[in-house]
């Protein structure tokens, strides 16, 4: 299992491509040979791709925008992107709540898309990831709207959040389990209560239980699993990055 860096985490700094490329060069100077993007402001391809190949970095997945995953002209588009960046597993960051409510028809119209979504990307030699939040976990009829995706889209990969699991009130070792073989990127995201509120943290500083996780993860060989903190910062996102990745590499 490779560990990488959801540069999500590092959004305020990929605003421009000057942005970017320094902030790659930085990703890479902590030690990342693995990243998924996402978060970045508007950037050449080809530019993004040059500096991807100069710094050996392996792109494991991305979050795109669920406007150009939805049109099939632009998803073509989208492919020939990932193609330059070596990249075959396209990834949403969360159903669109503006296009599809949360309901339980909501849910219902969302997975017949995101199955016409898998099947023209697998025909274009890639692979769809999801990536769940909390309200995955609300249920309708006892099954949790998450548990329909996955039984829905035979197709959809996923990328599991360890800590939006947790918020839902689900158990991170019970869905690893379930989605065993599905599961191409894992976020590793801790989870910490402060002053009774929930909050993000650096791996290994929260409560999740990583000596169950990171096995679990490498037994059922979930490929990728890459470093995310969304908020709730104690110190700046790269140094967040180093310390997270020091927890990790003295166990995986």
């Amino acid at each position: 299992m490779k560990i990488g860096a959801q540069l999500y985490s590092a959004r305020d700094y990929t605003k421009t491509p000057r942005d970017i490329e320094e902030t790659l060069r930085r990703i890479k100077a902590l030690g990342f040979d693995v990243i998924q993007i996402s978060g970045f402001g508007p950037c050449d391809p080809d530019l993004l791709a040059g500096w991807i190949q100069e710094l050996g970095l392996d792109v494991c997945v991305t979050h795109v925008p669920w406007s150009r995953l939805a049109d099939p002209g632009e998803l073509n588009r989208v492919m020939a992107e990932h193609k330059k960046l070596g990249c075959d597993h396209v990834g949403l960051g969360a159903r669109p709540g503006d296009v599809y409510p949360n309901s339980y028809e909501g849910y219902t119209r969302f997975i017949k898309k995101a199955n016409e979504i898998c099947r023209q990307l697998k025909d274009g030699g890639m692979t769809f990831g999801y990536h769940n939040h909390d309200f995955e976990f609300q249920k309708w009829g006892g099954v949790p709207a998450f548990d329909r995706i996955i039984e829905e889209c035979p197709d959809l990969k996923f990328i599991l959040d360890t800590f939006w699991v947790q918020a839902g009130g689900g158990n991170p070792l019970s869905y690893i389990k379930k989605l065993e073989g599905r599961i191409e990127v894992i976020h590793f995201k801790d989870y910490r209560i402060f002053n009774r509120t929930r909050q993000f943290a650096e791996i290994g500083e929260g409560v999740l239980e990583w000596d169950e996780i990171i096995p679990l993860c490498k037994a059922t060989r979930i490929p990728y699993a890459v470093i995310e903190q969304d908020a709730d910062f104690l110190v700046d996102p790269f140094e967040s990055f180093a310390l997270s990745r020091k927890f990790l590499l003295d166990r995986v």
